[in-house]
């Protein structure tokens, strides 16, 4: 699942981690090297419902809330591993996503075993084997993020002396200032779930923590998906809605192919995330869910993220998995994060292994099979479009070690 909310699943298939990109003339396709196709068999869903070749007789019904979501990713995987690919049905699966799908992922699947257990005597829907749950650059709860722009932008958050302060001393001493009351607005976001509240500490964090870094989000500026590109157009910052995968998925022959006619097709439909931020669901975290994954099942969760997104950056990750609240976080939270590397395809996770074998450094990690974190240099929000190589060694260490 793509992000957004509104973001078309054909954003992560052509952009992303599918088996195909759109050639320059938006007229063709070429093959991708890395697709997570290589790996398992991968759906790509337009969802909420509304979103991208996904359609509803009446807008006003497009859902705005993870549950109404929930439900509907749940029909879907029940009808399309027992009446389209029954074969599938005793598969493993890993729920997977980018971005606000982060979210999606952690509340879908929450709602899925749930309601499984629920009607596990009596019900005639198929037991999905869901084994664990991917994010990419995942949307999980927004003032870890707000927070996470003052070690991003004014301290040596990576410990290896790169070059720090992105900002100047007087922005760094304000953003400072402004953490501990931010940090405390989350915490009493996280605790009671209330949108009003919710709402509130996403707006004073963003104000007060992210104003120096979020006024400069203007063409030339910084660009919050990846602080190597300049922003060429807010708000998305860089080429997409006019670029060539549109265009392609626009043209009448390929809506022949896939079905379709006289689909007006965006890969983000902004109405929808506007719909999600007026229903006011948008900034509830989804710590709660997270947590019931880890303590009420044994469904691994691995994140990834790219060290050059600013959105959803690092730092914010690594202090939300420190102090989330589950059975096993002493241990986790007490793990120090670890240089990993790759050769191709394989992963190489210790300093011997990579010296013999002359693998390259590609980020840091810690945790195991029930919560893991993988950062990744080099990339932005979109980390396995620009490190498929080493996302790709992840994902297939990650697979082997949950479909047993």
């Amino acid at each position: 699942m793509s992000g957004g909310p509104g973001a078309s699943g054909q954003l992560g298939m052509y952009l992303d981690i599918g088996p195909c990109t759109v050639g320059p003339d938006a007229n063709s396709t070429r093959r991708r090297e890395h697709s997570w196709t290589d790996k398992a068999n991968v759906v790509f869903v337009d969802q909420p419902s509304g979103v991208g070749f996904s359609h509803v007789n009446d807008r006003d019904q497009v859902p705005v809330q993870l549950y109404d979501g929930a439900q509907d990713i749940h029909s879907f995987l029940a009808t399309f591993t027992s009446s389209i690919f029954p074969d599938l049905a005793d598969r493993p699966l890993h729920i997977t996503g980018e971005s606000m799908a982060g979210h999606y992922v952690t509340a879908y699947t929450k709602h899925i075993i749930s309601r499984q257990r629920e009607a596990r005597h009596g019900s005639g829907l198929p037991q999905l084997n869901i084994k664990s749950a991917v994010i990419v650059d995942g949307y999980i709860d927004a003032s870890y993020q707000s927070s996470g722009y003052f070690d991003f932008f004014c301290s040596d958050w990576r410990g290896d002396g790169r070059d720090f302060p992105l900002m100047n001393a007087t922005a760094c001493t304000i953003m400072a200032t402004a953490v501990p009351e931010c940090k405390t607005l989350g915490a009493q976001c996280r605790l009671t779930y209330d949108e009003a509240l919710c709402s509130f500490a996403s707006s004073w964090c963003e104000e007060h923590v992210g104003r120096f870094f979020l006024d400069d989000v203007k063409p030339g500026g910084w660009n919050p998906y990846d602080s190597r590109e300049k922003c060429i157009e807010p708000p998305l910052c860089f080429d997409l809605d006019h670029g060539v995968t549109e265009r392609f998925l626009n043209r009448e022959w390929v809506q022949e192919r896939f079905g379709f006619r006289n689909v007006s097709f965006q890969l983000i439909d902004l109405d929808v995330a506007k719909r999600w931020e007026a229903a006011g669901h948008l900034f509830l975290p989804v710590t709660r869910e997270l947590t019931w994954l880890l303590d009420e099942t044994d469904v691994g969760v691995l994140f990834l993220n790219g060290n050059n997104d600013i959105i959803i950056n690092t730092p914010g990750q690594i202090r939300m998995l420190d102090e989330l609240p589950w059975h096993g976080q002493a241990d986790y939270r007490n793990e120090k994060l670890r240089t990993w590397f790759h050769k191709g395809n394989q992963l190489v996770e210790d300093v011997a292994s990579r010296r013999m074998v002359g693998a390259a450094l590609a980020g840091t990690y810690k945790g195991g099979d029930r919560l893991k974190l993988v950062t990744l240099d080099d990339a932005g929000h979109f980390a396995p479009l620009h490190q498929p190589e080493a996302v790709g060694a992840v994902l297939q260490d990650w697979l082997e070690m949950h479909d047993g």
